[in-house]
């Protein structure tokens, strides 16, 4: 064998693998499609940002040790995000009345006392029996669409649900790595054990072959055809990859065919769509608008195209993010990035009531079409309806010699976080090195 595992992707899954096996004493080739590493953790420099540029992935969701004991090996922290919240009402911003979580808590808590699933669209026609009920499906919708950008007609309320109790669903504990996530991605690239990990960047992986106790994978790289073989694979892309059409630039295809089983989970499974605008402004303009009563605001819940807006705080920035996620996201599909920049700077100006303030001190605008980009295709993942066990079936190890990781194998509610695909990772590391 050329190698004792290959691993196909170097995003958090990917890199931390890798990094896990190398340190064991194993060769690794470490095969990544993009000209860096990280994933759909991916940062923009602007030395005019008073904060990090997060194209991709930007909070810690709850209180992971896999993500907290990283910050830690190189001295970095979190920043725990501020709580205040302002939800336009009767055409303007006003502070969110009640405790929204908890009413969507409840809501979804119902879906757990059924034998059965259903579509969380579903679960809210069937609760919203009064003027309450109905303002909770509200924001149901409003938080399944944007913080699992899943589209609420297709998702699996029970998934939602058992995600609602974990420690990483929007209820619980959200912050930031100080610095955002580059310095942790740097961090892992230069933990790599360079004479035990083998990274080959730009190496666009076409086919898996499984034989008797081994792995060929094809790539392209460099404008050439490549080959390594090894006793045992992980594969880590970004789930929308293994949804791909074959023949697409980034698809994969395996040979033999996946197990029923595998190929059943990856079904269960959909890419969630995102479209995301960090906006930069010559200053926090909306801090001194309307006698400053929006100056502590953390988040801003309108009812235009980008529908939620954050700040940085705790830390005082000079950027907003703008966010649609799920069906909302589906709206803007076909828009360039200019139009999508166009389109969330003129949201940000009307939900503060001043659009010539807002187009005054903006300076420039930073995105990523994770939707077209052909190694992610969609955000993060989401369960269908009957896909609760999908997470379970597709980290299961196939012949012992093929495993999948990445936030789509994560469990206990980790799906679609940095910490779900770094601990997926380390589980598949760790059962290889089990066998090896």
């Amino acid at each position: 064998m050329d190698y004792d595992v290959v691993i196909i992707g170097a995003g958090a899954a990917g890199a931390l693998a890798a990094r896990e096996l190398g340190r064991a004493g194993r060769s690794v080739a470490l095969l990544e499609a993009r000209d860096r590493l990280g994933g759909r953790m991916h940062s923009a420099v602007n030395a005019r940002a008073l904060g990090p540029i997060e194209l991709g992935a930007e909070f810690v969701h709850g209180r992971p040790a896999v993500t907290y004991g990283l910050l830690r090996e190189f001295g970095a922290t979190v920043v725990d995000d501020a709580e205040g919240s302002f939800s336009v009402r009767d055409g303007a911003l006003r502070a969110t009345q009640g405790d929204v979580f908890e009413d969507v808590g409840t809501l979804l808590a119902t879906a757990l006392e059924r034998d059965t699933d259903e579509t969380v669209e579903a679960l809210i026609a069937r609760e919203s029996r009064d003027p309450a009920s109905r303002e909770a499906g509200v924001w149901t919708r409003r938080l399944v669409s944007g913080f699992d950008a899943a589209d609420p007609a297709r998702a699996s309320a029970r998934a939602i649900a058992q995600e609602w109790t974990s420690d990483a669903s929007a209820e619980g504990a959200q912050s930031r790595p100080l610095g955002g996530y580059a310095p942790l991605v740097a961090h892992l690239g230069r933990s790599l054990d360079p004479a035990r990990v083998d990274l080959q960047l730009e190496t666009v992986v076409t086919r898996v072959v499984r034989e008797a106790q081994s792995v060929r994978v094809d790539a392209r790289a460099h404008n050439r055809d490549v080959a390594y073989r090894a006793r045992r694979a992980i594969v880590t892309v970004p789930h929308g990859v293994l949804l791909a059409e074959p023949g697409a630039t980034g698809a994969i295809v395996f040979e033999p065919p996946l197990p029923a089983t595998t190929r059943d989970a990856i079904g269960y499974i959909a890419m969630g769509p995102v479209v995301k605008v960090v906006l930069c402004f010559e200053a926090a303009f909306w801090e001194t608008l309307n006698g400053a009563a929006w100056r502590d605001g953390a988040f801003f819940i309108g009812d235009g195209a980008f529908p939620t807006l954050w700040t940085q705080l705790p830390v005082r920035a000079n950027t907003l993010v703008a966010w649609a996620g799920g069906p909302y996201a589906e709206r803007l599909v076909e828009k360039s990035e200019d139009e999508r920049i166009d389109i969330a700077l003129a949201c940000t100006g009307r939900y503060f009531g001043d659009v010539r303030a807002a187009e005054n001190a903006f300076e420039s605008a930073y995105t990523h079409d994770w939707e077209r980009d052909p190694f992610a295709r969609g955000a993060y993942s989401y369960v269908l309806v009957g896909g609760e066990r999908a997470h379970a079936a597709l980290a299961t190890p196939i012949d012992d010699v093929l495993w999948f990781a990445g936030e789509a194998t994560a469990s206990a509610g980790e799906g679609g976080t940095v910490a779900g695909a770094l601990e997926s990772g380390l589980r598949a590391a760790r059962e290889i090195l089990a066998l090896l």
